[in-house]
């Protein structure tokens, strides 16, 4: 950044556009009004503002100013009169912070010797605490801690750090006490040892860190940094249908380490140290905040479910009483279950939260997303009413349309699905579409309630899956009832995303890719979209 400013300065000297004297001749008339300094804020170790100069007649006479009080440097960029009409200039002031706060006055004398003042005070460079908050990320293969976003207290551009500029090492502690630090399938990378710190500790590898808003996202000059490290897992198959994972070190955010075995959150402990120089900054600790969820994830609301359990719920932007939009439910299996500690649970687990991402939601031109969170009991018969109920509740309240509701689940997660799409009750919801993954099992009896129904069903799963194995014959007794139905069964193996490997039964990262295709090419987004009552 130094240099840059050196250049900087340089060209402008060259040109004679700017001087770094303590006096400097501008162009104005002999009856200077107006002497007034502007806005000013810190940016990369500079003050940086203007002094507006206003007078009346023609700009055609000179006038010193002057300027007093400062320790740093002053750089002052002079205006240029380009006709006789112009009445005013702003002169460009950069001054140069130190460890202490300056006083600067600024004096234009007259033509007549006469003075006008103006005072720019210039706050020290920043020595004291900067907080930062932990960032985790939602991929397929769970939840992940990402990195962090730092308030920097000061304007920085974009050239003011990179990745080397900072070090960062964490420690997570899993929900039941336990701190990572084992090695091997779906623990740290063996691969990655050297990351490790010990005492549980290790080595976060940062990949980039850049100029930001308070969102995260990559800007020209903003008060935050954000550091992305490495966090991606490594996945390969294993036997005949299996996948092993090994993530990076002090990386994963959530496991199934809560009660009863199901997805909770881990907590990270993360220290920041600053290795290169900051312009602005004099001396500064990096003190941890909070830990913000993903993004998406803050697009939900979490909700009490009738019955017991959670809900979230995402709202498209574009829904109102004349854009009624679609509703899309989505029941997860048996490792999500709300045990009261893990609201949300559900969306990071596995990616469900990728219907509230771009490509699901361009897909239906914005649609609302519910995902219920059962209680431990999971999803069965006795909560059918509460499910019924709570859609009902939905719909009424929101800009829902009713002729576009549809309802799918993974896993034990099929075993809703199918409660709710041959339901009898007063209470049965009139779905446009149905989709059950990586299980789901459809007799005789219920295709024929289903086809009475009149609404197609997408069934997805794997050979290998046992889950799975029931879907062929669910499949010849809806299209037996007369039900438009497809069944996208992919072959004995792992399943494998393009970028990752899962064990056999996690068909449902093909729905959340949107990879599953029929013969013609049509995604099941695509198929999706189309259905309507």
């Amino acid at each position: 950044m130094k240099k840059f400013w050196t250049v900087v300065i340089a060209l402008i000297m060259t040109l004679g556009l700017a001087q770094q004297a303590m006096a400097l001749d501008i162009p104005v008339s002999n009856n200077v009004y107006e002497f007034e300094a502007g806005n000013f804020e810190a940016v990369d170790g500079w003050y940086v503002g203007d002094i507006t100069v206003r007078w009346n007649g023609n700009g055609n006479n000179k006038a010193d100013v002057t300027w007093t009080g400062n320790q740093g440097e002053v750089i002052v960029t002079p205006y240029t009169v380009v006709n006789n009409k112009q009445r005013e200039g702003k002169l460009g002031i950069q001054i140069r912070q130190t460890t202490e706060e300056q006083t600067v006055v600024f004096t234009l004398t007259k033509v007549n010797k006469q003075k006008l003042h103006t005072t720019v005070v210039v706050p020290a460079l920043y020595d004291g605490p900067i907080y930062f908050d932990v960032l985790r990320t939602a991929i397929n293969p769970g939840y992940y801690f990402s990195g962090a976003l730092i308030d920097m207290g000061v304007t920085l551009t974009a050239d003011a750090v990179d990745k080397d500029t900072f070090s960062a090492k964490a420690r997570v502690t899993e929900h039941n006490g336990v701190v990572q630090g084992d090695f091997g399938n779906f623990a740290w990378d063996p691969e990655k040892a050297g990351y490790a710190l010990g005492d549980g500790w290790a080595k976060w590898n940062i990949v980039d860190a850049y100029v930001a808003d308070a969102y995260g996202n990559r800007v020209d000059k903003g008060n935050y940094v954000k550091i992305d490290i490495e966090y991606k897992p490594r996945t390969e198959p294993s036997g005949a249908s299996g996948a092993n994972r090994y993530d990076v070190p002090a990386t994963r955010a959530a496991w199934y380490t809560g009660a009863g075995s199901y997805i909770a959150y881990a907590s990270a402990e993360v220290e920041i140290t600053q290795e290169k120089e900051i312009p602005g900054i004099a001396s500064a600790t990096y003190v941890q905040r909070e830990t913000r969820h993903d993004p998406l994830f803050d697009k939900f609301e979490i909700l009490d479910a009738p019955g017991g359990g959670k809900y979230a719920l995402y709202t498209p932007e574009n829904a109102s009483e004349n854009n009624k939009r679609p509703l899309f439910i989505w029941f997860h299996g048996t490792g999500e279950r709300y045990f009261g500690d893990n609201p949300g649970g559900n969306l990071i687990g596995n990616r469900a939260l990728s219907f509230a991402d771009r490509e699901f939601q361009e897909a239906l031109n914005g649609a609302y997303v519910l995902a219920p969170q059962s209680a431990t009991d999971g999803w069965n018969a006795n909560r059918l009413n509460d499910m019924e109920a709570l859609i009902h509740q939905v719909v009424a309240e929101h800009h829902v349309d009713p002729d576009r509701i549809y309802v799918g689940g993974l896993s034990m997660g099929t075993v809703m699905t199918t409660l709710l799409i041959t339901s009898t009750t007063e209470n049965q919801i009139n779905f446009a579409a149905a989709i059950l993954c990586s299980g789901g099992n459809i007799n005789a009896a219920q295709a024929e309630i289903i086809a009475s129904k009149g609404f197609p069903v997408y069934l997805v799963g794997n050979a290998s899956d046992f889950a799975a194995s029931g879907l062929p014959a669910s499949l010849a007794n809806l299209q037996a009832a007369g039900v438009d139905a497809r069944l996208k069964l992919y072959p004995e193996g792992p399943v494998f995303d393009g970028e990752y490997y899962y064990g056999a039964h996690d068909s449902w990262n093909y729905i959340y890719n949107n990879l599953v295709e029929d013969e013609n090419g049509e995604t099941i987004f695509e198929w999706i979209a189309k259905q309507s009552r």
